[in-house]
C-alpha cells in the first residue's frame, strides 16, 4: 500500500539520505507541526502567520526562541521592518510574547494559543462558512464582506472583550456567556453585512447546533457544567504578569 503523503513528507524532511538528491550542502532539514487554525487564521496576515511559523520553528527545549529580526527576515525573504511590524500585531494579538536578551528584543515565548480570542473568532468564521455559506454565493462575494469585518475596530474589540474576561476573575462577567455571546454576535454581524453589502440572504446560525460545539470547547478549558472555571490554571502567574509589563513596554520601544 502506497505510504500517505503526510508520512513521506515527515520522512522526506527527516531523511538524511535525501542530502544525496538535493545537495550535499542541504540545511533545512525536519519539520514542525502547524495546526490549521494558525495557517487559517483570520485576523492575521500573511507575514504575520509567516513569522509567527519562523519563531515557532527556532524554540528549543525551552519553549524559547532567540531568532534576529534580522534572521526571521533572510528565512522569509521580507525586510527587517516588515517583520518587526509583524511582530508589534503578533504581541499586540497575544500570539507570542517578548523579553529582553543581552540588549535586545528577540527572546520570544509562544502564547497560549488554545485560549487566544484571535483563534476563537476566527473558527467561529470558518463555522460560519461551512454550515451557513448557501452554495449559490460566490465565495469571493463571501471574503470581501469577512475581510471587511476582520479589518474593522469592531473585531477587535470581539477579541478584546473575552480576553479581559477571561484575566479577570472579580468583573461579574460570566466568562462562557461572554464568549458565546461574542462568537454569536459576530456571526450575525457577517449576515447582516452580507445583506446590507451584498443583498445576500444566509440562514441564520442555529443556536443549539452551536451551543453543542461550544459545549465541547468549554469543557476543554475547564468548564464543566456550568461549574466555575479553576482560574488558577489559566491566569498568569505573578511571574507573567510581570513579564507581560516588560513586554508592553517593549512594544512600545519597538
Amino acid at each position: 500500500m502506497p505510504e500517505r503523503i503526510q508520512e513521506r513528507l515527515i520522512e522526506w524532511a527527516v531523511d538524511m539520505e535525501w542530502h544525496n538528491f538535493h545537495g550535499q550542502y542541504q540545511r533545512n532539514q525536519y519539520y514542525i507541526p502547524y495546526p490549521h487554525m494558525l495557517r487559517k487564521c483570520y485576523g492575521l496576515s500573511m507575514n504575520e502567520r509567516s513569522v509567527l511559523l519562523d519563531i515557532i520553528s527556532h524554540l528549543g527545549e525551552n519553549d524559547e526562541a532567540f531568532p534576529s529580526q534580522e534572521t526571521i527576515a533572510c528565512n522569509l525573504g521580507l525586510s527587517e521592518s516588515t517583520v518587526k511590524s509583524a511582530i508589534n500585531v503578533l504581541v499586540k494579538k497575544k500570539f507570542i510574547k517578548t523579553a529582553r536578551r543581552r540588549g535586545h528584543v528577540n527572546r520570544y515565548r509562544i502564547g497560549a494559543l488554545e485560549n487566544n480570542p484571535y483563534i476563537g473568532l476566527s473558527e467561529t468564521i470558518h463555522y460560519f462558512l461551512k454550515l451557513y455559506q448557501p452554495k449559490y454565493i460566490k465565495r469571493s462575494a463571501i471574503q470581501s464582506v469577512i475581510s471587511s469585518v476582520v479589518n474593522s475596530e469592531l473585531y477587535a474589540s470581539y477579541a478584546t472583550k473575552p480576553y479581559s474576561a477571561y484575566r479577570t476573575t472579580s468583573s461579574g462577567t460570566s466568562y462562557p456567556n461572554l464568549v458565546l455571546d461574542t462568537q454569536l454576535e459576530l456571526m450575525m454581524e457577517i449576515r447582516n453585512k452580507l445583506w446590507d453589502e451584498k443583498g445576500l440572504q444566509v440562514s441564520v446560525p442555529i443556536f443549539a447546533d452551536f451551543q453543542k460545539h461550544f459545549n465541547l470547547y468549554l469543557e476543554r478549558i475547564g468548564f464543566e457544567n456550568g461549574d466555575e472555571c479553576d482560574w488558577n490554571n489559566y491566569l498568569p502567574s505573578e511571574k507573567e504578569q510581570n513579564d507581560d509589563t516588560d513586554e508592553d513596554e517593549l512594544t512600545q520601544q519597538l
